[in-house]
């Protein structure tokens, strides 16, 4: 009998425990999934090829499809992205976050890397909102500048291969960001604002200097409402980034590097013919003198962009770019041993892009492209050996998005 009731105490001492164990199993999963309520997984596999007539090739003003992608078969990156975007309620207290990775060969050339890397950071931050008005947004960590029309992913911008524009554009910043929109009677103004390290940072947390210089950003957005007819959705956008580039704390004069400004001004319109738009941009960067090292030397160099887009059907789309780019001598000279760019001569292009992109398959984005590049200087810069004036190219890009 004693041994029963042993027994039987034994049993509800181990369901006891079995339910408390549970209990807090289900709770701690509880957590978890309350922790990851919301995250998505995305990204994309970026491939592509690229053919130079002449068997010249060029890198002048390329990013993503310069001298060592051409003439061949391309993986350039994929993307990994954890995000949960910010409640659509704006009287609700939110947050929200967003980190992304990229892998491949391009991967050092766009984003945050000290060496070159196959692996690095593309962003990551926290963005939160207070319920005031139509709700104030704040944004922390590193995230994508505010500059430029196109999009770090090429398979977002109405072109494959990237703008001179875009090869000024200021890239990334780590520090905080301010926006909030207004809604002034259907027409929609978005004003934002910010502080951050240096204006460029060879690596994340890169500083510009011992002496705390910061770099500043800003940018107002302005679009058209239903009542302007045809215009409706046309937008007007300006940016601006100053600060100085992270210089391994070199403060005082003449090491010291000057105060690099980034401009950008953007319109986006919508044509009185159903499917077609055209966007102009102009993108400037340049800073003024500082010290006696070469370093410190001023430059400057500006790029105009006509995009034209026809937006065919769901699945069909075309687009045309036609841009001119101006600046000191070796602004464009990607790889820095270009022959040619020892001269006097400042730097001056033009060239046109014409990109037809189909969706044939779910999920993927299939594109063909035809890019011409013209030297107006004269000075041959359009082949990497320096023989040519112009430089004409077809490419073509496979992106798996997911």
């Amino acid at each position: 009998m004693k041994k029963n009731n042993y027994l039987f105490s034994i049993a509800l001492l181990t369901a006891g425990l079995l339910c408390t164990a549970a209990s807090r199993a289900e709770e701690s999963q509880n957590q978890v999934f309350t922790a990851v309520s919301g995250t998505t997984l995305s990204g994309y596999v970026d491939t592509s090829m690229n053919w130079q007539f002449g068997d010249k090739k060029t890198s002048a003003g390329r990013m993503n499809d310069g001298a060592d992608r051409q003439n061949g078969f391309n993986f350039n990156v994929a993307q990994i992205r954890f995000s949960k975007e910010l409640d659509e309620d704006s009287s609700l207290w939110s947050a929200g976050y967003s980190a992304a990775l990229l892998i491949g060969p391009t991967a050092s050339e766009i984003t945050y890397a000290s060496i070159s890397s196959d692996f690095v950071l593309q962003h990551a931050y926290v963005d939160l909102r207070a319920p005031v008005g139509n709700g104030l947004d704040f944004r922390f960590g590193s995230f994508e500048s505010l500059i430029g029309f196109e999009s770090l992913e090429p398979h977002e911008n109405p072109n494959y291969s990237h703008s001179y524009g875009y090869y000024l554009a200021h890239a990334e910043s780590v520090g905080g960001l301010v926006s909030y929109e207004f809604d002034l009677n259907g027409w929609l103004l978005g004003l934002n604002a910010g502080i951050a390290n240096a204006y460029f940072n060879p690596t994340i947390n890169a500083r510009a200097s011992d002496s705390v210089r910061l770099s500043y950003m800003g940018a107002a957005s302005l679009i058209f409402p239903e009542s302007t007819g045809f215009l409706e959705g046309t937008e007007l956008y300006v940016a601006a980034v100053s600060g100085v580039v992270a210089d391994g704390n070199r403060d005082a004069a003449p090491d010291s590097l000057p105060n690099t400004t980034g401009v950008n001004f953007c319109l986006s319109m919508p044509l009185p013919v159903e499917g077609f738009s055209w966007v102009f941009c102009y993108d400037h960067v340049g800073n003024s003198s500082r010290g006696t090292l070469p370093s410190g030397k001023a430059n400057w160099a500006n790029a105009y962009g006509v995009y034209l887009i026809y937006e065919a059907t769901e699945r069909l789309s075309f687009a045309n770019r036609i841009e001119y780019a101006e600046g000191t001598p070796g602004t464009f000279d990607v790889a820095g041993t270009h022959p040619n760019w020892g001269t006097s001569e400042e730097d001056q292009f033009l060239a046109d892009t014409f990109t037809v992109s189909y969706r044939m398959w779910e999920n993927v984005l299939t594109r063909a492209e035809f890019r011409w590049d013209h030297d107006l200087s004269a000075s041959k810069r359009m082949s990497d050996d320096g023989t040519r004036d112009n430089a004409f190219g077809i490419g073509a890009s496979i992106v798996y998005l997911f």
